[in-house]
């Protein structure tokens, strides 16, 4: 499992264009009461564990669609329900893509219609691996959300996923819309807007904002320091009292953190960075984590061509690259970031500014063979593995490395040889 963002990615998903049809309705949960859309979307974003792409309203929406199979209406069912849904459908490996794409839907015997219902699925695939339209695009919210959640297991998970990455792309869509300003007029009006609450605090802080788009006294953003999380809430107006101004001033500082978080991803390391990164364990880890982990550090060293994350969506990959939750190795977060790129603008992708001497060095070594995989398990230690061990800074950074001393994280990349 990943991270969950109720609002769309500016990085991953580009464009302004406004969809044929925004409605976010997906159906209502039988009952008298409905979960309040703050508090769902904020327990989601704390507990499923995947990275969506949607504001809170779509994300409610899509929670009470998954929630009227079983015809209840309480928060935490709610919840419940949406992790079984989400989980289906968001992969975390490649191997998990190859399988997808493998999938067939169920067929009928009538050869005509599974004909029919294979072509179908087959586009979904084929649309995830770039090499199609999506077979959804266009189609209303409430029936997208009908194929997400599937209660009657009708299409393949490949088909699902198409049918979230259009509901995210229509989210994403509106969103964008509302905070577009079309006229000279929409933007004075947008300068003029105060909060509903109309307290002093949130009127200064709508008027920082404010300020701060239209450049006077090169007044900073008043969103800096927040979380991702936090500006992601706010430009989905999660509580329903944020400024259109406030909430493009959001957006405009989860901008500058996603690009942080890029350019660090693009950036070549230094040898000392490479030990770290190669050596990093995530606590309490999974058998199949810790393998995932361990094809990753593979793959970005160059002793393995195949991206433990392809075929992944680029809700997926953005999940993993972000990584709110701390789930993933620096590692893991670099091959899903050269995953990524294939979905990016190229005005998104930053240049590699690394200029280091340790850097330099690194480029030229040839060290891209199996037999300089520290994970390699023929013999004790690899050349290449030796060699890190001596080019260490100090004695607990050894220590660490071999997987003895105080490390935090209780074992090295020592344990790997003696696999």
């Amino acid at each position: 499992m990943t991270t969950i963002i109720t609002a769309y990615s500016s990085t991953i998903l580009p464009g302004t264009a406004k969809p044929a049809d925004t409605t976010t309705g997906t159906g209502t949960a039988s009952g008298t009461t409905t979960p309040k859309p703050v508090m769902v979307a904020t327990d989601l974003r704390q507990d499923v564990g995947v990275e969506v792409t949607l504001s809170p309203a779509a994300l409610q929406a899509l929670a009470q669609q998954a929630a009227a199979a079983n015809t209840v209406d309480e928060e935490n069912q709610v919840t419940d329900k949406m992790k079984q849904v989400l989980s289906a459908i968001f992969l975390e490996s490649a191997k998990q893509a190859e399988t997808a794409d493998k999938a067939l839907p169920p067929l009928s015997g009538d050869e005509a219609a599974d004909t029919k219902r294979k072509a179908a699925a087959q586009q979904a695939s084929d649309f995830l691996d770039g090499k199609a339209a999506n077979p959804f695009k266009g189609r209303m919210a409430a029936e997208l959300s009908a194929i997400i959640v599937d209660k009657d297991g009708k299409y393949t998970v490949n088909e699902r996923r198409a049918a979230y990455s259009e509901f995210a792309r229509q989210d994403n869509a509106r969103i964008m819309d509302e905070l577009t300003p079309k006229t000279e007029f929409d933007k004075k009006a947008n300068d003029a807007e105060v909060p509903q609450s109309g307290t002093a605090e949130r009127k200064a802080a709508a008027k920082k904002a404010t300020d701060f788009l239209n450049g006077a006294g090169k007044v900073k953003n008043p969103m800096e320091g927040k979380t991702r999380d936090e500006l992601t809430a706010i430009i989905a107006d999660d509580t329903g009292d944020y400024t259109v101004n406030e909430r493009r001033a959001a957006l405009a500082q989860r901008d500058t953190l996603e690009k942080a978080v890029l350019a660090k991803s693009a950036k070549t390391l230094t040898l000392d960075e490479k030990l770290k990164a190669n050596s990093e364990t995530i606590a309490g880890a999974s058998e199949d984590a810790v393998a995932r982990a361990r094809s990753a550090t593979r793959y970005v060293n160059g002793w393995d061509k195949a991206n433990p994350f392809a075929g992944l969506t680029r809700e997926e990959l953005n999940a993993i690259v972000y990584d709110e939750t701390k789930r993933y190795t620096a590692n893991e977060q670099r091959a899903a970031y050269a995953e990524l790129k294939q979905y990016l603008p190229a005005s998104a992708i930053p240049a590699d500014t690394s200029k280091t001497a340790d850097t330099k060095k690194t480029d030229t070594k040839t060290d891209t063979t199996k037999t300089d995989d520290p994970y390699n398990t023929q013999g004790v230690y690899s050349k290449y593995m030796m060699q890190q061990l001596m080019r260490a800074n100090n004695t607990s950074y050894l220590l660490s490395l071999m997987g003895g001393g105080s490390s935090s994280s209780g074992f090295g990349l020592a344990n790997y040889l003696r696999a």
